[in-house]
């Protein structure tokens, strides 16, 4: 298993309306589904911060992250996707606790 739950990968993202397109994305699944069933759950990572959707983005800042940031982004918690893990083109890094599990929870909080 090359990936893990916090892993930060890019990804061809699902988006609504237009299709895929390459993006950052968080594995918010567990390590477990990935090695039993094979694919694993990710929240999409983007720089556009779009008025209608600020309710459910949480803002992402350098010292949350084990990288830099190439500009100001947000993870889309509403943006849930499933993917193989072959489908990841590669690992970016990792985002650190607490703020992983806040992201959880806000995803949480924004589909249910």
């Amino acid at each position: 298993m090359k990936y893990h739950q916090k892993d930060i990968v890019e990804i061809e993202f699902p988006i609504p309306g237009e299709g895929y397109k390459e993006h950052p994305a968080i594995i918010v699944s567990n390590d477990e589904l990935q090695v039993n069933e094979g694919f694993v759950y990710l929240v999409m990572i983007s720089s556009k911060d779009f008025a209608y959707s600020r309710d459910y983005a949480y803002q992402l800042s350098d010292e949350m992250l084990s990288f830099k940031l190439q500009k100001p982004s947000f993870v889309k918690c509403q943006l849930l996707a499933a993917d193989v893990e072959t489908a990841i083109i590669r690992k970016l890094g990792y985002i650190k606790e607490p703020f992983f599990s806040e992201i959880v929870d806000k995803t949480i909080e924004s589909i249910f």
